[in-house]
């Protein structure tokens, strides 16, 4: 390779390795000086092709953590009043272990994401939990699901975080992240039945609201 033909792939090289930086930092947010959460929301359901829908009536957020730099946490979350239809009858639902035969229990950890330029959003990855309704049904949920941040907008301060997770049938409208798929997903009868794709929507007037414990700046970069 002649001396010119090699300066011009190590400049190429080096241009690529200085774009690396600024691709990745694009795809995260920054929730600056938050370190703790709780939340509220109204009512939610949870729609799997080719299974009942189980509806909730309220949502709760325990307990939320967010971890050094504002990116990344986890939670625990209670979501009460669950029922679905079982042959045409109502049927409170709930997770294994529950104290409440109404109330599903789940938890998980959530990394601030950019799901469009300008768009800020969340991905939140489950711990798999098995919700039984009336005894007779059992569905197996894991997997990730992707909600889109609808307040502070970016560069915006404030202690409130509001939620939106929609889908469309039983797939969630916001389904990738740096192209590749995050999907969650609902198994009849345990971990071992076939798998379905689930979505999760919560409500439009009552969305799920986070307060921090102190006000922070979401930072799009």
């Amino acid at each position: 390779m002649s001396k010119k033909m090699m300066l011009l792939a190590l400049a190429v090289v080096s241009a690529a390795l200085l774009a690396l930086p600024a691709f990745a930092s694009a795809l995260e947010l920054h929730y600056d000086t938050v370190t703790s959460f709780t939340g509220t929301g109204g009512s939610g359901n949870l729609v799997a092709s080719e299974e009942p829908t189980i509806t909730c009536e309220k949502t709760d957020v325990i307990e939320g953590v967010i971890s050094a730099g504002g990116t990344t946490g986890s939670m625990t979350l209670d979501f009460t009043g669950c029922h679905t239809s079982v042959f045409g009858l109502t049927a409170k639902c709930h997770t294994s272990g529950s104290a409440l035969d109404n109330t599903i229990q789940t938890k998980g950890t959530f990394h601030l994401i950019t799901i469009e330029p300008n768009v800020p959003g969340v991905l939140v990855t489950t711990t798999p939990v098995e919700i039984i309704c009336a005894t007779i049904s059992s569905t197996y949920v894991e997997g990730n699901i992707i909600g889109t941040v609808t307040s502070p907008k970016c560069g915006e301060t404030s202690n409130k975080m509001t939620l939106s997770f929609s889908a469309t049938g039983s797939t969630q409208n916001h389904i990738k992240y740096t192209g590749l798929p995050y999907d969650l997903l609902a198994r009849t009868g345990g971990p071992s039945g076939t798998a379905r794709t689930a979505g999760l929507n919560t409500s439009a007037t009552e969305p799920p609201v986070l307060t921090a414990n102190t006000a922070g700046t979401l930072t799009c970069t």
